[in-house]
């Protein structure tokens, strides 16, 4: 699967037309790539077995959170996601490891893909989300707890759901498989056909909205919240030095994060229809890279750790049973990780 915008037009505009179509010679070389057909399985293996374990056991210890705050219903939506992401990764590994041979049918093709992207592009609010509420927190604390609650985080939640869903709507309800007859197999979301799209203007106003609603807002949003913080770290005068620093490293972490997980995709998914256009398309940079944002849900857990309290403390309490099981008679005290501020 990849994104819409490193997908192949071709076609006509009966399904019948398209299997009959010839691809273009770019494209049939990307489809018999073995070092997407082996790098690609690899990778997502890799983050599916580490990233499904953490985030399950992160949604466990978040949801007996209690009492509930904003910041834990975003972490367990962001968890949910994640957990939704990773499940879809098999399928990824199964597809790729076949030669680009989608096995699982039409609509199960459609469901996948949605799963995939939906659950990626919903991370990326939520992660935004919670970036607005440490905002308000820090930058005006007193008006925190009147605008910041559980029942409008909720809301919130599901309102980024349904946002993810309305743009999802076309491929919802447009058929993501193409028989490449050259090659004799069935691709999903790798080719597109061109009964998808009712004109070039259409499609690219389509792509274009993803990347905004999906990358440059809330890139710009992060920022703009993160900078803002940091100012008034800096300005506070009752704040130790220490805690600055370390709550400035904090902000630094998340934003790199999420930088170098979604940067790389979304810049190489322009620049390759920039380059398509030209004849020379960069689909399997494209490929890499989009397994490269998976990583995002291997490291959102360093967000749940640092952005509850509650489940810091959880996490340390857990450390302190193992060690005290592993050595019942050694009297050991537990290092415990003191947040540089409460709301982080």
């Amino acid at each position: 699967m990849t994104d819409m915008q490193s997908l192949e037009i071709t076609g006509n505009n009966s399904a019948n037309s398209t299997m009959l179509q010839a691809l273009p010679n770019n494209t049939l070389e990307m489809l018999q790539s073995k070092m997407l057909q082996t790098a690609l399985p690899v990778l997502y293996l890799v983050i599916f077995g580490v990233s499904v374990p953490l985030n399950l056991l992160s949604l466990v210890m978040l949801w007996g959170n209690q009492p509930r705050t904003p910041t834990v219903v975003f972490l367990l939506n962001l968890a949910i996601t994640d957990t939704i992401y990773g499940i879809t990764l098999p399928f990824q590994v199964i597809y790729h490891l076949r030669g680009n041979d989608w096995p699982f049918g039409d609509t199960f093709c459609s469901v996948a893909t949605i799963l995939f992207y939906g659950n990626m592009n919903c991370s990326i609010l939520t992660m935004t989300s919670i970036s607005v509420e440490r905002f308000i927190g820090i930058v005006h604390p007193l008006r925190s707890k009147n605008c910041v609650t559980v029942r409008r985080a909720l809301l919130t939640c599901l309102l980024l759901w349904a946002l993810v869903l309305l743009v999802d709507l076309p491929l919802m309800l447009s058929k993501l498989t193409f028989h490449v007859r050259e090659l004799h197999i069935v691709t999903c979301f790798d080719v597109l056909p061109k009964e998808l799209v009712s004109s070039k203007a259409y499609f690219s106003f389509y792509i274009s909205s993803r990347l905004i609603l999906f990358f440059f807002i809330p890139l710009v949003i992060m920022g703009i919240c993160y900078l803002s913080i940091i100012v008034t770290l800096l300005r506070s005068e009752t704040i130790r030095a220490e805690t600055k620093r370390q709550t400035i490293h904090i902000i630094v972490v998340l934003f790199s994060v999420f930088l170098v997980c979604y940067l790389p995709s979304n810049l190489l998914l322009i620049i390759h229809y920039d380059f398509y256009s030209k004849g020379k398309p960069l689909y399997i940079e494209y490929k890499l890279s989009l397994a490269l944002s998976s990583l995002n849900c291997c490291l959102d857990p360093v967000v749940y750790f640092f952005g509850s309290k509650q489940f810091r403390q959880k996490v340390q309490r857990k450390s302190k049973c193992c060690k005290s099981a592993n050595n019942p008679h050694e009297n050991t005290q537990t290092f415990e990780y003191k947040p540089p501020l409460s709301s982080f």
